[in-house]
């Protein structure tokens, strides 16, 4: 039995390490690598693959990236099964990976060793989540259990919030999601609403403090739109 296994990420440290490890493993046959969802949908259209690994945040690409790349993967190629390798640390992201149908999910804390777990467990149609993410997903549960648990955001929220401080406007993230900028702009007010946000800088300190993005990305982000003179529609 050979896995037949495609890997997109785009960082190119993280990218060579993955395909190092793979290539070394008994019974994986990697098939290729992308850098975006333009690459991957491209390689994933060329060649019969049985699984990909895939970063959340990855932008740039045709295709979109979080949630809305996960959706379009499952219905363009329903029997390639998916896992998930991110560093973000959200519990309502990571969960809304799992219910959109992804079969693991692995930390980047976590040993990228996990991976083969996850592909053998994946394969077999089982899921699998590495120890960071378990960890996370337990402590949300246990916090759902307090008195004053935290305002819960939909799953749309929440990746309108992760993709606006990314520093993409309300428009690209309509285009990429497939709905109207009113829409995206209600859900993104909605967020910010149960979260008691006021100001665009309250969602990118909210989105780097829960874990949605890393402050490295939104400081690029901003930077960007300030040098191309972006308004906040």
């Amino acid at each position: 039995m050979t896995i037949r296994v495609a890997v997109a990420d785009d960082h190119p440290t993280l990218l060579a390490g993955m395909e190092h490890l793979l290539t070394g493993l008994s019974g994986i046959a990697l098939l290729g690598t992308a850098t975006s969802s333009t690459e991957l949908v491209a390689l994933l259209s060329e060649s019969a693959c049985d699984l990909v690994v895939t970063d959340f945040s990855m932008p740039g690409g045709r295709y979109g990236d979080g949630l809305s790349l996960l959706r379009f993967l499952k219905r363009r190629f329903p029997a390639t099964r998916l896992i998930v390798l991110t560093s973000i640390e959200n519990h309502a992201v990571m969960q809304g990976i799992l219910d959109v149908g992804a079969m693991g999910i692995v930390s980047k804390s976590d040993d990228l060793q996990h991976l083969e777990s996850a592909i053998g467990m994946a394969y077999a149609g089982e899921r699998y989540v590495s120890p960071r993410v378990t960890n996370i997903l337990e402590q949300a549960a246990a916090d759902a259990d307090t008195a004053n648990p935290l305002p819960q955001l939909s799953k749309r929220e929440t990746e309108v919030l992760r993709l606006y401080a990314e520093g993409l406007s309300v428009s690209e993230i309509g285009a990429r999601a497939g709905r109207s900028s009113k829409t995206i702009s209600a859900q993104k007010m909605a967020a910010m609403k149960k979260l008691g946000l006021q100001h665009d800088a309250d969602v990118f300190k909210y989105a780097v403090a829960h874990g949605l993005v890393s402050a490295s990305q939104t400081s690029r982000q901003k930077a960007r739109q300030s040098d191309e003179g972006v308004g906040n529609d």
